[in-house]
């Protein structure tokens, strides 16, 4: 599903975001890359905290 939506940034930030942006990539492209590059780290952060805090169980595979 598409959708078109205006999302106001300052001009500083909308040329941070091309200063990332690949060759060949849309907009759109680089902030969901960007997006999921966050949750990633989000979940890596999570596990490395619940693994400083001893609270996470082992699996017996």
């Amino acid at each position: 599903m598409s959708a078109t939506e205006n999302i106001p940034v300052s001009e500083e930030t909308y040329h941070q975001i091309l200063d990332l942006r690949r060759p060949d990539e849309t907009l759109n492209d680089t902030l969901a890359r960007l997006v999921e590059s966050v949750k990633k780290q989000r979940l890596t952060d999570d596990i490395e905290e619940a693994m400083a805090r001893n609270e996470f169980v082992e699996l017996d595979l």
